[in-house]
């Protein structure tokens, strides 16, 4: 569906301008809000403290927070996962980009091949952050 209000390429721009602050804005209110509301209230990883392994999610909120923070390594380190999402929506803003500009190109392939293949790496990052 498409967005009725925003129809001159102008408007497209303006609203692609503000769009990575507004979103920035909104990811430190959550974090905010979520380290002093819901982060002490959430109970430990089952997966952890039964196997002493690190699930999948393990380190992403911690991972989060030092993106938040523009701390890179830190972030790589909590969890690599969060990182290479952050990737993939810049590639999409990108890709929003050119398409307001008029020159539209797919800079994130669309094929499940491709989507399989990040699963498929996500659960050897997974293994290997264990055994390592």
């Amino acid at each position: 569906m498409k967005c009725k209000l925003i129809r001159t390429k102008p408007q497209k721009i303006a609203a692609l301008c503000v769009l990575p602050f507004a979103a920035a804005a909104a990811l430190l209110l959550l974090k905010t809000a979520y380290a002093k509301w819901v982060m002490p209230y959430m109970p430990p990883c089952l997966l952890r403290t039964a196997t002493g392994k690190l699930c999948p999610s393990c380190g992403m909120t911690h991972s989060v927070f030092a993106l938040c923070r523009l701390d890179l390594a830190e972030s790589l380190r909590q969890n690599a996962l969060v990182p290479f999402g952050v990737l993939i929506a810049v590639l999409y803003y990108a890709e929003l980009w050119t398409r307001a500009l008029g020159r539209p190109k797919r800079l994130v392939p669309r094929c499940g091949i491709f989507w399989i293949g990040i699963l498929i790496a996500a659960a050897v990052y997974t293994v290997l952050r264990n055994i390592l």
